[in-house]
């Protein structure tokens, strides 16, 4: 059995210039990642792309996949963050219009970095640690769980904790595919309205009109 490829940083940053040095590092695996792809972005591309020597690359990062999953963290610490400015607009809006906004906002997390996504949905969606992914889809779900208590009158679901985690793990699917399978829906803004539509349905007693 092949030996599965370290992703873990070799060494997290201590200083100002480690940190900088890092940053540029995981930008160039980004920029490498979104134009030549997995395969194509090699850490000799990703070095000079940088500007730094190949050993310095290794002195932070062990392998290429360390630094594509450090831009896969990235991704979803930018998704998660979309969901968690808004979440406030759960308890403010209509339910139905709270749902629309916090999908456009993660439609446009992607929609800004869609290459990226295109290339990790299709390519390497092995890359990303579980455990981390797990964490920010357990804690954007209790957000949702608390304010489907507090609207229990006008929510179908029973099972609530269930309901916001089907609800957020389907959002995440759905957007991420959007830059493979429906990019000129993702950018009309149509993909994230058919998003909310079909969860507002979902978890409404009164299903939204059309």
């Amino acid at each position: 059995m092949p030996r599965r490829a370290r992703t873990s940083p070799r060494r997290a940053p201590r200083q100002k210039r480690a940190e900088d040095t890092v940053e540029v590092l995981v930008r160039a695996t980004e920029i490498a990642f979104t134009r030549y792809g997995i395969h194509g972005a090699t850490t000799n591309r990703i070095a000079e792309i940088a500007g730094v020597s190949i050993g310095t690359l290794y002195h932070y990062f062990p392998t290429k996949e360390a630094l594509v999953q450090a831009v896969v963290h990235r991704l979803w610490t930018a998704e998660a963050e979309s969901m968690f400015s808004r979440a406030h607009l759960l308890e403010e809006l209509p339910l139905h219009d709270a749902i629309l906004e916090l999908s456009r906002g993660l439609a446009g997390v992607v929609t800004s970095r869609q290459e990226l996504v295109r290339r990790w949905y299709t390519e390497a969606s092995n890359l990303g640690d579980l455990d981390t992914g797990l964490a920010m889809t357990h804690q954007a779900a209790a957000i949702v769980e608390r304010v489907l208590a507090k609207r229990r009158d006008i929510v179908r679901p029973r099972d609530l904790a269930l309901a916001a985690h089907l609800v957020i793990i389907t959002a995440l699917h759905i957007v991420r595919a959007g830059p493979r399978d429906f990019p000129t829906q993702l950018a009309s803004g149509a993909l994230a309205e058919e998003l909310a539509q079909m969860i507002s349905r979902y978890l409404l007693k009164t299903p939204p009109e059309d």
